[in-house]
């Protein structure tokens, strides 16, 4: 009967710490479509009177140290208390309770990840602009390690029910309590490996001497490795985002360049667990310096969500990032094609992913 009485109140037990993983990595996964490396650096000192078609490859590696709640401190979510039922003819006044309390979720990983864009610019011009059209296929490896910290809530016991009853129960819910711990960490720690969410594009480009203006939209596609069970997905989910952007670039003179682009994210229902993420919205800018070696810069993103996520388990969850970073981008004599590297830290987080991005990238075009 005491076996018994422990297997019912162990059972409890996992069955709350299962409940508690099932949303650890909820929505988009504390990120959005979002490229927190940053678009802007030293292209904006491209030539005005180009066209025809451009192909890029670009290598970005995120390495995340933790995941933030909504205070900006590490991710927290609280584990419901209830009771250990005792075997017959033990009353139910008898049993065991133990309380609610914050568990620490720590997220971290690495994901490498490669994209080859396409585009095309019209010989054209159309308003004085040229159209332009793109094409960028990801394909990434991520590693993802996840850990729930907590530790073991105390049973509150009748004083009527023996203290060898209350030592022996109390070890093994202790044992079981951090081996549902144990089991939501390893169920969201893996790698996943595959294509990612295509992303096709189409814009306006108006070039001057000393202006440089990208209008546009481009629409995400569901096409990443994506599985709503537990686990890391290369994918964001079932679900499309419409981007509209605006970018422009100012050079009061040939060798010094500042520019800013504002996008929106336009988020359409997961199908898969009908959560809906909130709309958001990204700002960047930047400043480059044309020297004898290549472009210095300096470049920054904020990109936060102004509508609150539905049916997302961690409530209105909404993502905010901040990120500064510095880039260099140079001419390879051999190949005639730019080459940019740059380098991204998060410096402020609520709902998301904390961590360095880094990128480097080659841009051609054919004539």
């Amino acid at each position: 009967m005491k076996s018994k009485k422990i297997k019912s109140g162990l059972l409890l037990a996992a069955a709350i710490q299962t409940s508690l993983v099932s949303t650890a990595m909820a929505a988009e996964a504390f990120q959005l479509r979002y490229n927190l490396a940053g678009s802007l650096g030293g292209e904006m000192f491209a030539p005005p009177d180009q066209a025809g078609w451009a192909g890029g490859l670009a290598l970005t590696y995120m390495d995340i140290q933790k995941i933030t709640g909504n205070d900006g401190k590490p991710l927290m979510q609280t584990a419901p208390g209830g009771v250990v039922p005792l075997p017959a003819p033990a009353p139910s006044a008898l049993y065991p309770s133990y309380a609610s309390q914050a568990i620490e979720v720590r997220g971290s990983g690495t994901m490498p990840q490669w994209n080859l864009g396409l585009a095309f610019l019209t010989q054209d011009k159309f308003g004085g602009g040229r159209l332009a059209f793109a094409l960028n296929i990801p394909y990434a490896t991520k590693r993802q390690y996840l850990e729930a910290v907590g530790t073991t809530p105390a049973l509150q016991w009748s004083p009527n029910v023996p203290a060898s009853i209350q030592t022996a129960v109390t070890s093994r819910f202790n044992a079981q309590y951090q081996a549902g711990l144990s089991k939501m960490s390893d169920a969201e720690t893996g790698e996943a490996v595959g294509l990612g969410d295509i992303e096709a594009q189409a814009g306006w480009l108006y070039n001057t001497e000393h202006l440089r203006v990208l209008a546009g939209a481009s629409i995400v596609l569901p096409t990443g490795k994506y599985d709503s069970g537990a686990g890391p997905d290369v994918g964001f989910g079932n679900f499309y985002t419409l981007r509209p952007a605006f970018q422009l670039a100012y050079l009061p003179t040939p060798d010094l360049a500042f520019a800013g682009k504002v996008t929106l994210g336009l988020n359409s229902q997961n199908h898969d667990n009908h959560l809906r993420s909130g709309n958001w919205a990204g700002f960047e800018a930047a400043i480059g310096y044309k020297t004898a070696i290549g472009i210095l810069g300096l470049h920054g993103i904020r990109v936060q969500q102004y509508q609150d996520d539905s049916n997302n388990p961690w409530g209105a969850s909404r993502f905010r990032s901040s990120n500064v970073g510095v880039f260099f981008t140079t001419k390879t004599p051999i190949m005639d094609a730019l080459l940019t590297l740059q380098y991204m830290d998060t410096i402020d987080s609520r709902n998301a992913k904390h961590g360095d991005f880094m990128q480097i990238r080659v841009i051609k075009l054919f004539q």
